[in-house]
């Protein structure tokens, strides 16, 4: 089985984890994966490419000269004849409009739809198209349910499958918490982390004004932020203006996150909206506790025994909630390991990738049937 996947990226963010698992998974099941990447822009990321090499037969940055290019669809055609390519798995709107109109009715056609993130009209339309688009495809995979929801509302149900992500939990295994601290510096106050791109939708302001509610209360705490985006700079003066920026650390973009999750005493994601958020599974792997916004899936990810859920915009909530695990830390413990054991048994990456396996057999089964 030869499998082309398909990414356009301006980061290695959730989708980018997601599919570099994936693909290191079905490499492990004998499936032969090809890598294609878009590069269209100054913004393009193509770092997929370095962290799945051993598991890839072959990968290929595929240039885009504006939103839309016929050189690109002819060379993904080529590419396709050439490997003899069996199925085609995009993700995102650009690869899924690259996709079917160089590949269909030559391949299998598969997408994984993450999230429509971004209220914009501009992007309000790109989600609307991509809905349209994604009509011509065998198989339509959304990671959380409301996606999985929003997707049968414009196609027919049988295209329609939710597939949950999947982390690979021996990356994740609890290290040492007092060495890492005493290389960040952080040795004498409770750690709070937070892992994402740094973008409105993910909340970090209401973090900020919790923590300084915090320190009213007396109780100070340490916040590592792991991330980059353009709401870096604005993020970093609302510390200051809130007066607590010598406790707020932004580290930027990391690549030793087992490392920086064992510093972690609490794992913070305050986001209005998300789907299936790979950064709490990483969490849970790690046995932390975790305090996150009762959005998308993550409510089905704890279990209502993994973490605490409050509502997003809720400063005093997650005050509280974080105030909750700082003054009992019996508790914390007990929430952490609850959350791990569920991590372990609904969420690998083997098992995700098994899904994914019998999923294409399946779309190549009705393909030969047609045929």
């Amino acid at each position: 089985m030869r499998v082309l996947h398909l990414l356009s990226s301006t980061g290695f963010h959730g989708a980018e984890t997601m599919s570099a698992e994936l693909i290191r998974q079905l490499s492990a099941l004998g499936v032969d994966n090809y890598l294609g990447v878009f590069h269209s822009h100054e913004g393009s990321n193509i770092e997929i490419l370095d962290s799945v090499a051993g598991s890839v037969r072959d990968g290929k940055v595929f240039n885009c000269r504006g939103r839309w290019d016929w050189q690109t669809v002819r060379a993904l055609r080529k590419y396709l004849r050439e490997h003899n390519i069996d199925i085609v798995h995009s993700h995102k709107y650009k690869t899924n409009i690259y996709a079917l109109v160089a590949a269909r009715f030559q391949c299998g056609l598969i997408s994984t739809c993450h999230n429509w993130l971004g209220s914009s009209v501009k992007m309000r339309f790109y989600a609307a198209l991509d809905k349209r688009i994604l009509r011509g495809f065998d198989r339509v995979i959304g990671v959380s349910q409301g996606v999985a929801n929003e997707l049968q509302r414009h196609l027919p149900a049988s295209k329609v499958v939710k597939i949950d992500n999947g982390i690979d939990f021996s990356r994740f295994d609890r290290r040492s918490a007092n060495h890492v601290k005493q290389e960040l510096g952080l040795c004498e106050r409770p750690v709070i982390g937070f892992v994402g791109r740094l973008t409105p939708e993910k909340g970090v302001s209401i973090l900020l004004q919790a923590v300084q509610q915090l320190a009213h209360k007396g109780r100070s705490v340490d916040v590592i932020i792991i991330g980059d985006g353009e709401y870096g700079p604005a993020l970093q003066g609302e510390a200051e203006r809130l007066g607590i920026d010598e406790q707020i650390h932004f580290l930027g973009k990391r690549h030793d996150m087992p490392d920086l999750y064992a510093a972690m005493d609490i794992f913070v994601l305050p986001s209005f909206k998300e789907a299936f958020p790979m950064v709490v599974l990483e969490a849970l792997a790690c046995g932390i506790p975790v305090v996150a916004t009762r959005v998308g899936d993550i409510p089905y990810m704890l279990n209502n025994s993994g973490g605490i859920l409050v509502e997003p915009g809720d400063v005093s909530g997650l005050a509280m909630a974080i105030l909750d695990i700082i003054n009992d830390q019996k508790a914390a413990r007990d929430v952490a390991l609850r959350g791990r054991q569920r991590a372990l048994e609904r969420f690998s990456s083997a098992m995700m990738a098994q899904h994914y396996h019998e999923l294409y057999a399946g779309v190549l089964r009705e393909r030969q049937k047609q045929h």
